[in-house]
């Protein structure tokens, strides 16, 4: 009994070690943290144009990514449309709070991928490694500062958990599973689209 009450206060001790790490994204919140440098700049323009979508929404699809000043954008449209419903409820201070969380579901998701891969490797071991990715200086600002990127790493990683998961049991139901999240995390970032191949 002694021996599983101490793996139990191990497992809480570090349970609350990936817990502060994912605090001190609040912190840079705060402090308005920037580590990308464009985080912030990215963020408010691609906000305002997300804006946009909800005065006019054609048109600005129309739009996007042309040369029109305050238009230009090499990102797909769906996330920015995404934030511009979200924009109907919210201010955009409470989408910057919500967008922390996909830091913390990439980090949850993250760690599942790595029992997967890793089998032989203790848990808590990969359960430290998964909670380094709060001090991924890219992953903080784009936790802070909302940015497609950071929505289609977290459906890219869960697309990867399923691929781990499913490896052994190739079925064209786990195969469309696999596709689905894949293919969302391409049209929130294109760039993830080169993994379809």
């Amino acid at each position: 009994m002694k021996i599983k009450d101490n793996k139990i206060n191990i497992q809480i001790k570090y349970l609350l070690f990936f817990l502060f790490l994912y605090l001190t994204i609040f912190v840079g919140y705060y402090f308005n943290e920037d580590n990308l440098g464009g985080a912030i700049h990215d963020s408010t323009y691609h906000f305002k144009i997300s804006e946009k979508f909800n005065q006019n929404f054609y048109q600005t699809f129309s739009d996007f990514g042309g040369s029109e000043v305050g238009m230009s954008s090499r990102n797909s449209p769906i996330f920015w449309i995404f934030l511009s419903l979200l924009d109907k409820f919210f201010s955009y201070d409470t989408i910057r709070t919500l967008n922390t969380v996909v830091i913390l579901f990439t980090g949850v998701v993250f760690y599942k991928c790595l029992l997967l891969k890793f089998q032989n490797t203790t848990t808590i071991n990969l359960f430290i490694l998964s909670s380094f990715i709060f001090l991924s200086p890219s992953l903080r600002s784009l936790a802070i500062w909302p940015y497609s990127l950071a929505w289609g790493l977290l459906f890219f990683v869960v697309s990867i958990y399923y691929y781990l998961k499913f490896n052994n049991n190739f079925t064209f139901k786990n195969s469309c599973i696999i596709l689905f999240f894949l293919i969302l995390s391409s049209y929130i970032y294109p760039s993830f689209s080169v993994f379809y191949l």
